[in-house]
Formats: structure tokens, sequence, C-alpha cells
């Protein structure tokens, strides 16, 4: 800051609020500023302001996996409404590993972040409520459901489940596969206990062998479901693992919705052009991501909020094209094994 102000002849305090952005500085004496700054090649060290203003104007973001469509959106819509309020946002990916999450919470905690929005791998063991309580920053999770420890903003995915089992029980499906979200996380638990209440209301027979997991259904376990010799009338999966489903159903001759029905939980453009265009279960993921910034925000504002914030958003179904009433000769083996 010294070398700037040399070079641009001015005070060295003048430096200080050309970098912070003070009104009450002439446009020619900014002016010089950003020329010397430039033509020295000077970067503002931002850990040492951190530690000197206590606060880094940093939020962290843990995602499982930026490559799914919903949570970058979902980060997306968050980054924006924190960014008009000149904070940055440092986002991590933890691929539900949790001694990699172990290492970025920790890293996370040096960088003096004033924020923290998060899917953690694991909403439903209290010792690890514990490591985010240490980070002694506002801490909203999304997609996550830590019994009254955090504020969240959710989905409603029992009922987006509920949806989708109702609509296929009403084509007639009777063996119906879901590929739910990860245990221990809400959107797992949640998936599973829509999609079997649902079936009890239809009278379905439960069968744990149509209850998979995302992050284990990759090309062969979908092979292996699809080549079953009870193979499922209808799929419910979340959107990468439809893909998936269609992609392996293509390769194996077996025609979508013909042969196979598959509802998408989570939308996307493509969604709607692809052959056959996919049936879906949504939410809007751009609105849970803006709220979670907006609650921590509050958090960071001093407003006082009254007990943990717990809020939901619906889901709510789009029929396209990919879903049909089963064939009348896999009605009849069902019935038979039955």
């Amino acid at each position: 800051m010294q070398d700037v102000a040399r070079l641009a002849k001015v005070s060295v305090g003048s430096v200080s609020r050309v970098l912070n952005s003070r009104d009450n500085v002439a446009p020619e004496i900014q002016e010089a500023v950003r020329a010397a700054m430039a033509q020295l090649n000077f970067v503002p060290n931002v850990v040492a302001r951190s530690m000197r203003k206590g606060s880094s104007s940093t939020i962290g973001c843990l995602i499982s996996d930026i490559g799914q469509y919903t949570a970058a959106q979902m980060v997306s819509a968050a980054e924006e409404r924190l960014r008009e309020r000149g904070f940055e946002v440092l986002i991590a990916n933890s691929h539900f590993d949790l001694q990699r999450e172990g290492a970025i919470l920790a890293g996370l905690k040096q960088r003096r972040l004033d924020g923290f929005i998060a899917a953690i791998s694991d909403d439903e063991t209290p010792e690890y409520y514990g490591i985010l309580h240490k980070l002694n920053i506002p801490v909203v999770l999304w997609e996550r459901d830590a019994h009254g420890e955090f504020n969240c903003v959710l989905t409603d995915h029992a009922d987006g489940c509920r949806q989708a089992t109702r609509f296929l029980a009403s084509l007639g499906h009777r063996r119906i596969a879901l590929v739910a979200g990860h245990t221990n996380t809400w959107v797992g638990r949640e998936m599973v206990r829509g999609f079997s209440r649902e079936c009890a209301n239809h009278g379905i027979a439960a069968d744990p062998s149509l209850i998979l997991r995302t992050g284990k259904f990759d090309a062969q376990a979908c092979h292996d479901l699809l080549t079953s010799s009870t193979r499922p009338t209808a799929v419910i999966a979340p959107l990468n693992d439809a893909a998936t489903l269609l992609a392996v159903a293509h390769e194996l001759g077996i025609s979508v919705p013909g042969d196979l029905s598959v509802i998408s939980i989570g939308d996307h453009q493509y969604a709607r052009i692809s052959s056959p265009a996919l049936t879906v279960v949504t939410q809007d993921p751009r609105a849970i991501g803006r709220e979670a910034a907006d609650m921590l925000l509050y958090q960071l504002d001093g407003t006082p909020l009254s007990g943990i914030k717990r809020s939901i958003h619906p889901m709510h179904m789009i029929v396209r094209e990919s879903c049909g009433a089963p064939r009348t000769s896999l009605r009849r083996n069902q019935t038979h094994a039955a």
C-alpha cells in the first residue's frame, strides 16, 4: 500500500479508502490509485484484511456434487443473492466422502468464514452436528434436516415420491422400483417414506430389492435391474439416474414407455426434448438456493429468528411421454409371480 501511495502521490489512507470502496474519495484520486495498483500488479491481502476486520466477507458452500443439475441451480441462485450483499462464495464438493468432508470443514474454519450453507453427507448422526457448531458461525442446511439443530431449507421429497408412485399405480404398474437418495440424509429418508406409504395405499407389496440408492446405481446396477427375470415395469429415479436408465434401456432394446416407464425426480431443459420426453416430479431449486442465502443473511445481519426455522418447498408433477401402462404380458407374469 505504501508503494501504491508513493507512485500515485497520495496518502496511504487514500489508498485504503479506495480499496474499501469509500464514497469520500475524489475521482482523480481513485483513478491515480487504480493506475498505480495496475502498474505495480498490486493485489490486496484478503486474509490479512479479514483478520483485521474480523470478517472475510466469504460464505462457505458445501454440496455433494456440483455436477448435479439441481445442486448447481441451488448454488447459482444462492451465490447471486450473496454476491448482491458483497459476499464471495467458496464452493466445495464432498462426493459423500465423510473423511473428505471433515477435511473440507477443517479447511473452511481456517479461512475465517462469515457463514456456511451445506448439504452435509450425514444428517442423522448427532455427533456430526458438533463439528458444525464448532465452526462458530451461522449455518444453514439445504436438503438436510438436523432435527432442530440448524436452520434448514428442504424439499418435500416424500410427497414427490407419493405423486410419482400414485401416478404409476393409476396406470396399472405393480412392480415399481425406486432409486432413492443417499442413506442418512433427508432426501433418502423422505423418498423411501413417501414411496413406501403410497405403495401400501395401493396394495402393492413391499419388495426391498426394488429400493436402490443413488451413488451406487451405476450403469452395471441399472443393467442388472433391467435384465432381472422379475424386472420392474416402472422406475422412479433422480435426474442423473433417470438418464442412466434411458441410456441402458436403449442399449438393451427396452422401449420407454412401451416396456418400461420412467419418472425423474428433478427436471432439466433436456428432459423436455429427450426421446421420449421425461415425466418428472420437480421443485424450484433456485428458490431453495435464494431462501437458504436469505436465511443466512438474516443471521449475519443480527436479525433475531424465533427458534430454528425449517422451510419445506413443495414438489409438482409434469406428465410427458416416458410413462405408459405396463404391457399385458408383464402384468400377467407379475400376478403369477405374486
